[in-house]
């Protein structure tokens, strides 16, 4: 598992686990609740406890950090 943006800088841990499958995804992270991600178009496919206003918050933070996370996918996955 790798830790690309953390709660200190942006308010949720959003990580990318080394020994996932495709489509590129992220699973983000924070006081229990956890949420899965595509990336390509950012699309939230799985919500564990988040509300609509923590949707909103993570997506936009997805999409800035879009393309760094999906190199950091390619770097670990090919």
């Amino acid at each position: 598992m790798v830790t690309l943006l953390n709660r200190r800088q942006h308010g949720f841990d959003v990580v990318i686990h080394t020994n996932e499958h495709g489509p590129p995804h992220v699973h983000v992270f924070r006081g229990g609740n956890t949420l899965k991600a595509e990336l390509q178009p950012v699309r939230i496919v799985r919500n564990y406890g988040f509300n609509t206003r923590e949707h909103r918050r993570i997506r936009a933070l997805l999409e800035e950090h879009q393309a760094l996370l999906l190199r950091e996918w390619s770097r670990l996955h090919g």
